[in-house]
């Protein structure tokens, strides 16, 4: 459950000195966006993203979180919001030590859009001035991430995760099951061999992240890196991010007869950088409407290592275009599809995922797919099972924002 922003607590006064702060960041629109993205990420959950407190699943919540649209809140001072922000109170979280005060005073400024929002549905009028350094604005203007976490089902997406915390995904797939006699005595596949992927996520800012994480099948390593060039906006109908992964297996030494030589005739030797395994990705998405987002990516792996032997020869490199797709089916739940046209595959790997828990800093999706491999270094280098005949493998994802 994402913990509310501001308690609705009609008695939680800010101190004095508190209230008497002065808002030092300029209402502008890159505060306005940075304001925005880290509400959408950390308080929507509770708070809706109209900021009226009505989410069905946070009514049972004693105090019910606060309605920002209202007189009683918009007319305490930022100094106020911004103390009651940073310190919390019972189930609120205190974000001084999540959020730079920068990013406070963001979300401060975010917070007063609500004001203009019910103003301009309930058509009040008013005479009191607007606070200093205030500007008309819009939300309209701003488009919000297509993708609300790094990872879809298996793809990267063009989500950089908040700077200030860090991220933990788990990727787990059960063994491959078919709808006969083994789908129930294997339990779906439960039963059978499961691979298994965990990884740590840390922004560097809201531009650039690194993940380091470790997959089960291959005994893998891997570092990546990701950086977004550009956000979606009003203006801009795209963002654009740039992926790089580096995997190392650490599993034995392959079986190889000392007769063994490369496609040259020279001796064979198993050296360190035959571990080595890349993953390059040029991510380009865009956010349709509220509940449905798509996203392309241009992807090449390449191996320090293939058998030249096997017929028909394998490439060092694989070229490969996922199309990943999510549509939210309610406030905390979307479907996602993935399809991965590659070079290497006469089957394509497909996936289905299902979030049955979303939130702004947290997500457990069902999975459903023909591949049992997780990094893309793998996904497109091993077999593909095929639905109709060979079956399929159940899995989850959980991510997890800190």
């Amino acid at each position: 459950m994402t913990i509310p922003v501001i308690s609705a607590q009609s008695n939680w006064k800010a101190p004095e000195e508190a209230s008497a702060m002065k808002n030092p960041l300029v209402n502008d629109m890159s505060s306005l966006k940075k304001g925005e993205k880290i509400y959408k990420s950390l308080c929507a959950g509770c708070h809706g993203e109209t900021g009226k407190g009505d989410v069905p699943a946070m009514q049972s919540l004693n105090p019910k979180p606060t309605d920002f649209t209202t007189d009683a809140f918009q007319s305490q001072p930022d100094g106020a919001i911004f103390w009651k922000l940073s310190e919390g109170k019972g189930m609120m979280a205190a974000y001084k030590n999540m959020l730079s005060e920068e990013d406070r005073w963001a979300v401060v400024n975010y917070l007063r859009t609500f004001s203009l929002q019910h103003s301009q549905k309930n058509e009040i009028k008013t005479s009191k001035p607007s606070p200093p350094n205030k500007i008309i604005y819009d939300p309209k203007t701003l488009v919000e991430e297509a993708f609300p976490f790094t990872t879809l089902i298996n793809t990267k997406t063009t989500h950089i995760m908040q700077p200030k915390g860090f991220g933990l995904t788990i990727q787990h797939r059960f063994g491959a099951t078919k709808f006969d006699e083994g789908f129930v005595k294997n339990f779906m596949g439960l039963d059978l061999a499961a691979n298994m992927r965990f990884a740590f996520e840390i922004p560097i800012n809201d531009r650039l992240m690194f993940e380091i994480g470790r997959t089960r099948y291959g005994k893998f390593y891997d570092l990546s890196g990701k950086y977004l060039f550009l956000q979606q906006t009003a203006s801009n109908p795209i963002a654009l991010a740039f992926y790089e992964n580096v995997a190392v297996t650490t599993d034995n030494v392959p079986q190889y007869s000392a007769q063994a030589t490369f496609e040259n005739g020279g001796a064979f030797e198993y050296k360190f950088y035959h571990r080595l395994y890349y993953d390059t990705q040029v991510i380009v998405s865009h956010k349709f409407s509220h509940k449905f987002s798509a996203q392309i990516t241009m992807e090449l792996i390449w191996r320090n290592l293939t058998p030249y032997s096997v017929k028909p020869k394998e490439k060092s490199y694989v070229v490969a275009l996922p199309v990943a797709m999510r549509y939210k089916t309610g406030l905390r739940s979307a479907v996602s599809l993935e399809v991965m046209p590659n070079s290497h595959h006469k089957t394509m790997p497909i996936s289905l995922g299902y979030e049955v828990a979303s939130s702004g800093n947290h997500v457990f999706q069902i999975t459903l797919t023909n591949t049992d491999r997780i990094l893309s270094q793998q996904i497109f280098t091993h077999p593909t099972l095929k639905y109709g005949k060979d079956g399929f493998m159940l899995g989850f994802n959980l991510t997890r924002y800190f």
